[in-house]
């Protein structure tokens, strides 16, 4: 054998030799195994949690009236200026009541004529029936005797009527508040005939209680019922931009679910005693509708939502990713009650799901060493 030939079976025996090392190692050895994918856990906990329910919302003025005059003439006087706050009963204008006075005095000289016919009647029937009992005049004319009284009762009647009529006009000239509120601006002015039931004069909105309407996702509805058959629901309510809190109570739940929305109509009344609050601004509103207790709550960053509903991902005991589905209920103060799929003391992911598979291997990193004490502030320098 010469010594090229040598050399290449040499060559070919220390590749097959190093081959079979290499595969040797690998079905040993295997793949490089991944590190544990880290992330922050919590422990599920039980806590009595009350029953808040957020939307938002607009107030509404509890009561809107446009003051329409009920008798036609001239307006002669404006009782009050635009944008008065007025009690219930105040008068705010004046119709001429020249001919409605008039008319009152007209029908008060028919009711005295009439009156004293009536009187003249009564006296005459009685003079008759003593002439009647003695046959001096025949039943037929005491029956006619009769029926001029009874008919000069019934135009007395007839004229106390027309005088009240008179009298109620007369009233009507002066237009009083039918409740206590606020007015908008004049919509006439001094010297305008005005049109019974025809010109409006101004608009009263009643503040006082104020009105809240908003709506909630009808999976609330159950729990609305169940609280204001218990007694009194209470609602909050904080206008946008501002911070005061205005307490009142729920007072209307819509007889029907909106099919286009999946929402209900909710109403709530509010006192307004100091006008602070104003119609039509937009609103939080919290319902107070009871309390839980011991629900199961978890930061709202656990819950996880895919293809298959909502879950979340536990952490078994050997340090294993469990992806859960469950159902959540109430939110309070960025917690979330989870109404199955856990149970007290689970530990659950809230903070890496980011790379999270089931069964994955996972760890909490430990907590940075606290650091020395920081440096002395420096002075003020507008001090």
């Amino acid at each position: 054998m010469n010594r090229s030939l040598s050399f290449v079976l040499n060559m070919t025996a220390a590749g097959a030799l190093l081959l079979g090392v290499s595969a040797c190692g690998k079905a040993k050895g295997g793949p490089p195994q991944m590190p544990p994918i880290s992330v922050r856990l919590t422990t599920v906990a039980a806590i009595d949690t009350p029953i808040e329910i957020i939307s938002f919302g607009t107030t509404e003025d509890h009561a809107s009236v446009d003051i329409v005059p009920q008798v036609s003439g001239l307006l002669q006087k404006t009782l009050i200026v635009d944008g008065a706050v007025v009690t219930n009963g105040q008068p705010l204008f004046l119709i001429d009541p020249s001919d409605y006075a008039a008319r009152v005095r007209q029908a008060e000289g028919l009711v005295a004529a009439n009156q004293a016919a009536l009187d003249l009647s009564r006296q005459t029937l009685e003079r008759n029936q003593t002439m009647l009992e003695k046959k001096l005049i025949s039943a037929e004319q005491f029956d006619t005797l009769k029926t001029q009284v009874a008919a000069a009762e019934a135009q007395l009647a007839m004229d106390a009527a027309a005088l009240d009529e008179a009298r109620l006009n007369l009233a009507r000239c002066t237009i009083s508040a039918p409740f206590a509120g606020i007015c908008s601006k004049r919509l006439a002015d001094n010297g305008t005939l005005v049109a019974a039931g025809v010109n409006r004069l101004i608009n009263i909105r009643s503040y006082d209680p104020l009105d809240v309407e908003f709506s909630v996702p009808e999976q609330h509805l159950a729990i609305l019922r169940e609280a204001q058959a218990r007694g009194s629901v209470r609602v909050e309510i904080v206008p946008r931009g501002e911070t005061n809190v205005y307490t009142g109570k729920l007072t209307f739940i819509d007889n029907a679910v909106n099919s286009m929305t999946g929402t209900i109509l909710l109403r709530a009344q509010v006192p307004n005693a100091d006008l602070r609050l104003w119609s039509r601004q937009f609103v939080d509103v919290y319902v107070k509708a009871g309390d839980i207790p011991e629900a199961l709550m978890v930061p709202e960053s656990a819950v996880q939502f895919g293809k298959q509903g909502t879950f979340l991902y536990a952490v078994t005991p050997d340090n294993k990713a469990d992806m859960r589905p469950i159902r959540t209920g109430v939110r309070h103060d960025d917690m979330i009650q989870i109404v199955s799929g856990v149970a007290a003391g689970d530990r659950v992911v809230v903070q890496g799901q980011l790379m999270l598979h089931p069964g994955a291997d996972v760890a909490e990193p430990k907590a940075a060493a606290t650091p020395g004490a920081a440096p002395a502030a420096k002075p003020d320098s507008h001090s």
